[in-house]
């Protein structure tokens, strides 16, 4: 939990044919996640994605970078900075 007060990112890819539900567990995009205390995480700091899945489509860089953004100017708001939000389209760079 303190690593969501941190200024980091964790990126998990999972490679092969495990069961990764842990995985996406940490990867708490519908709600932050919550320790056995009670204590909530500040913000999600976690991408997971699995590799064949991507590769399949073609798009694993895509994949794994998709939520770094987000997560910076979250990690930037939690210390008092208020970037400006620019829609960016990767596709056009």
């Amino acid at each position: 939990m303190g690593a969501s007060e941190l200024p980091c990112s964790v990126i998990i890819v999972g490679v092969g044919e495990a069961d990764f539900g842990m995985m996406e567990q940490l990867d708490a995009d519908e709600r932050l996640l919550r320790a056995q205390s009670g204590r909530v995480a500040k913000r999600d700091i976690v991408q997971f994605v699995e590799f064949k899945e991507c590769v399949k489509r073609g798009n694993l860089a895509e994949e794994v970078l998709r939520e770094i953004p987000d997560q910076v100017v979250s990690c930037m708001e939690q210390a008092g900075f208020k970037p400006n939000r620019v829609a960016v389209d990767i596709h056009n760079i």
